[in-house]
């Protein structure tokens, strides 16, 4: 029995064995590679069409934590100011933050409270960052 992966966009997304209907409807952006005597090619894997090799699966960095989250990785001090800036811009940034179910680290808003908490003067650049690569290191663990 043939065996052949659905890819798209370089990623190994299904797998048909000819039987039973196809798993994802083929489009022009599909690829359909017959991999029958293959046993290293997976669903999931990423393919390199001009090698003809498979590869790991794409690390997919999560970018998602909770409010209490980011709560949890700055200091006391730190939401304190926050919490008590009568800064128009900190005030906006912190009320959007605290009516928020979830938090996403990719977000141009979330950067852009980032950033005004280091013009203000609430955290500097380096805490910035050491902030952020706490809330990654969250939303992956």
């Amino acid at each position: 029995m043939n065996r052949q992966l659905q890819i798209k966009n370089g990623v190994a997304s299904a797998e048909w064995s000819g039987s039973g209907g196809m798993p994802v409807p083929p489009d022009a952006t599909w690829t359909f590679l017959d991999v029958t005597d293959r046993p290293d090619a997976q669903v999931g894997m990423t393919y390199d069409a001009a090698t003809d090799t498979f590869g790991p699966a794409p690390v997919v960095v999560k970018t998602i934590v909770t409010p209490a989250q980011v709560v949890s990785v700055l200091t006391a001090a730190e939401w304190q100011i926050a919490t008590t800036s009568t800064d128009a811009d900190v005030v906006w940034g912190m009320a959007q933050f605290q009516l928020a179910q979830r938090v996403d680290l990719a977000d141009p808003q979330f950067a852009q409270l980032m950033a005004g908490l280091v013009s203000k003067g609430i955290v500097t650049a380096a805490r910035a960052a050491e902030i952020q690569a706490a809330l990654v290191a969250l939303a992956n663990a």
